[in-house]
């Protein structure tokens, strides 16, 4: 929705820069571009068109800038997703492990108590 106001916004600025052209098609005059540039009298409608096509041309060309950086900063930001969720895969892997060897640590210990009759004394509780 929003880009189809923006389209008519734009088209409503060039019919009236045209609506200006078109009146303004007599009068010619000179630009100076530098101090010691001056271009030859043309008509004024020429210098609004080309300025028209010079600001539309930076507009495309900042625009243009924007986006690429836009789609390296998502390159980025998705190459350090997934290193972000191997490492985590990794991670629970490893404590899926160690949770493991608690468990057969666990066993081992009932074993080795039983087979010696051995009581453990847990520290902290009376």
């Amino acid at each position: 929705m929003w880009n189809k106001i923006k389209l008519i916004l734009w088209l409503i600025i060039l019919l009236a820069v045209a609506y200006f052209v078109s009146m303004n098609t007599s009068p010619n005059v000179s630009v100076k571009i530098l101090p010691t540039l001056q271009t030859p009298e043309i008509p004024l409608a020429l210098i609004i068109i080309a300025s028209i096509i010079i600001g539309a041309a930076l507009i495309i060309i900042f625009a243009i800038t924007d986006w690429i950086a836009y789609k390296i900063d998502k390159m980025k930001l998705s190459r350090n997703l997934k290193s972000a969720e191997k490492e985590l895969a990794k991670c629970k892997q490893q404590l899926e492990e160690k949770d493991k060897k608690i468990e057969e640590l666990k066993i081992e210990l009932e074993v080795m108590k039983n087979k010696e009759n051995i009581t453990v004394k847990q520290e902290g509780v009376e």
